[in-house]
């Protein structure tokens, strides 16, 4: 058993070392011709790729002539080979075998390419390609081309070739082409057969329902994709018949075509705020993009008559990058999921606007939305505490908490009240919304006005609901002392509240998760506005023959209209609910001491402890640092919820680490200026850029 397993070894070790490049170039030129098979040929081909790349210690002859670029050892490869007649003659002879042996149909159609019809099939395809062994690779010229090009660098390299080398590059191809070797070169039919592959690919997802729904075409036959076949058709036939002012002519119509649907891709994604946006879409939209410069590539290649080395070299070049690209995971979700969100994050400034005030009548609205989400929260705290003097299990005790949570968050919405922590999540996006002009100087102070907009509007609507929810609670409680000669919250109960929001305890740590879950509510809402567009849902409710029959025409419209403009809040205060709820009795399932804490409701609770404590519990330390520790929660509440749907919302926009650092120095110059106008509407951000925004 010992000497297999040493034999495994002795293999594996062979192998390795088969794999490192060898630095001595004559070695590996004079191999060249003891290559009778075609694997044999392609491995070779790799390893020669491996030594051009090459960077580590070379002799010192070779080092000085190549610097250890790989353009350079390119150069230097050439140089020996001219020096070298039967090396350069067996070299010449394996390219001219590849490429008439291996197809290179998949490398245009396929290399660097999605493969699968939708997201999820393709990231499939992407695992499998990382844990199954490479295909052999005379399989196709895609896999051969991998096999040449895995450095991220070699994009780079290749598109800094020069003119000369280029052209001794090309030369090499056509060097003592032997008499039975007339046909080899397969790459310009190849090229042909490849348009013609990814114009059906293109026509075949441009008129699919999903992307011809959104388009302005009342007749398929009127769009732009279904014209790509016969434009292709009418460039080819006068390409084959040699004249050369009508394949010119032709071109620039197929051109015109290709043009014309990439402006109906753009509409659209202008579309999509009306009919929803789902990730397989985004992937079609991504994959129909792709395929089009890639025909576009293609037909700037076969119109040049002398192989021109910017254009090859480039297209090269983009050919690595993009197979790279689809061996990437990280790449997959990237393209694709920046898209998802930012329509969801669209759809989130379109209700995260209702949250800013921007002027004082505004501001005192806002206030008195707070006051009411607040009142309302009052009641909350008492149901809460009624679920737990119930001795329930703790997944009952968690399922009525959230019906309680998200009963009251659901009537604080539609009773247009406002509930603070559920604001930043929803106002991030709004603010991504204006970064789009911060090179501007104009832009940049537009923004920090924004800014201080936004964070007074946060501070008006929790200090409105603590001042509120605080009052409310003790009325409350006194109202149910006077009627039954006992207080709704027992002394033990009373304590707890104080000591859970101690600021020397974990109530800051619960605090900040809680935040995140603010923000994931705020995700449900943008998804489910998204939603409820992609399936149509306002056309289909509205005519759907039970609504009408229960409701009546009229009936049926409204119902549709309320959920079409609620749809988001609904769910996204539901969610909100559910979690504050169910979260940590799970998390207490699983082992995990997290529990929430959410600033308004912690008030409530404290508020209704009061008057148990007495007045004497005013002086003491473990009041004050429950005073604290509020200020605290509500930080946190509002700094993580805010700070998330910030990030993805400028990781959406692709605003930039610098405009980032701009911003912040921006707004640090506003506060030390004018402190007080981020917390009350004072100095001269009052009315300004007051357009497109109200208190809720």
């Amino acid at each position: 058993m010992f000497t297999k397993l040493k034999a495994f070894r002795n293999r594996l070790i062979k192998f390795q070392q088969s794999g490192k490049v060898h630095s001595d170039l004559d070695v590996l030129l004079a191999s060249a011709k003891d290559n009778k098979q075609l694997e044999d040929k392609l491995q070779w081909l790799v390893k020669l790729m491996q030594w051009i790349r090459y960077e580590g210690a070379v002799d010192s002859h070779l080092e000085k002539e190549t610097g250890r670029l790989p353009v350079a050892r390119l150069r230097f490869l050439l140089m020996v080979l001219d020096r070298n007649p039967e090396w350069k003659k067996s070299v010449a002879g394996i390219l001219r075998t590849v490429v008439h042996e291996v197809s290179g149909l998949e490398l245009y159609t396929e290399t660097g390419l999605p493969k699968e019809l939708g997201l999820w099939g393709e990231l499939l395809d992407r695992m499998t390609m990382k844990v199954l062994p490479m295909p052999p690779l005379d399989h196709e010229l895609g896999y051969l081309f991998w096999a040449l090009f895995p450095d991220k660098d070699d994009p780079m390299w290749l598109a800094s070739i020069d003119n000369v080398t280029f052209e001794k590059i090309a030369e090499l191809f056509f060097y003592e082409v032997e008499a039975d070797e007339t046909d080899w070169n397969r790459l310009k039919s190849d090229l042909e057969d490849a348009l013609v592959y990814l114009v059906i690919q293109v026509r075949a997802i441009g008129l699919s329902p999903a992307i011809r729904e959104r388009l302005d075409k009342p007749n398929f036959r009127d769009s732009a994709f279904f014209a790509l076949v016969r434009g292709l058709e009418e460039f080819t036939n006068a390409y084959h018949s040699g004249d050369t002012s009508l394949t010119l002519e032709k071109a620039s119509r197929f051109r015109m075509i290709i043009w014309e649907c990439r402006r109906e891709l753009s509409q659209v994604h202008k579309h999509l705020d009306e009919f929803g946006v789902s990730i397989n879409l985004v992937f079609q939209m991504i994959r129909l993009r792709t395929f089009l410069q890639r025909i576009d590539s293609l037909l700037e290649i076969l119109l040049t008559e002398k192989l021109d080395s910017k254009k090859v070299t480039s297209f090269l070049s983009k050919l690595v990058e993009e197979n790279q690209d689809l061996r990437s995971i990280r790449s997959l979700f990237s393209q694709n999921i920046s898209l998802l969100a930012r329509k969801v994050v669209e759809r989130a400034a379109e209700t995260g606007e209702h949250y800013i005030t921007r002027t004082k009548e505004q501001y005192r609205h806002m206030v008195q939305a707070a006051g009411g989400g607040g009142a309302v929260t009052a009641i909350t705290v008492y149901v809460k505490i009624g679920i737990i003097a119930l001795g329930l299990s703790g997944f009952m005790e968690g399922f009525l908490a959230s019906v309680n949570y998200a009963l009251s968050f659901v009537a604080i919405h539609l009773l247009g009240f406002t509930l603070g922590t559920k604001q930043p999540a929803m106002t991030a996006p709004a603010l991504a919304e204006k970064m789009q002009d911060v090179g501007t100087e104009e832009g940049m102070e537009n923004l920090v006005t924004e800014i201080v907009h936004l964070v007074r509007s946060q501070v008006a609507s929790v200090l409105g609901n603590v001042m509120f929810v605080v009052p409310c609670v003790m009325l409350i409680d006194t109202g149910f002392f006077l009627l039954f000669g006992h207080h709704l919250m027992s002394p033990q109960k009373a304590q707890y509240a104080f000591n859970s929001v101690d600021i020397l305890g974990p109530a800051v740590l619960y605090a900040a998760f809680t935040g995140t879950l603010l923000w994931l509510s705020s995700i449900f809402a943008g998804w489910g506005d998204n939603w409820f567009a992609l399936h149509s849902l306002r056309k289909t409710l509205a005519r759907s023959p039970t609504l009408r029959a229960i409701f009546g025409r009229h009936g049926a419209r409204n119902i549709a209209v309320f959920l079409e403009k609620n749809m988001s809040g609904l769910l996204g205060n539901i969610s909100l609910g559910v979690m504050l709820g169910m979260v940590p009795e799970i998390m207490k399932f699983i082992g995990l001491p997290l529990d929430v804490r959410h600033v308004t409701l912690s008030s409530g609770t404290l508020g209704g402890a009061l008057p148990l404590l007495g007045v004497e519990f005013l002086k003491t330390p473990a009041f004050w640092r429950a005073v604290v520790g509020i200020f605290f929660i509500g930080a946190l509440n509002v700094g993580v919820s805010f700070g998330m749907a910030l990030w993805v919302a400028i990781k959406a926009r692709g605003i930039n680490p610098p405009q980032r650092r701009a911003i912040r120095k921006a707004v640090a110059k506003r506060f030390f200026s004018s402190p007080l106008s981020f917390f009350l509407p004072v100095g001269s951000t009052v009315g300004k850029s007051s357009e497109g925004g109200h208190g809720h």
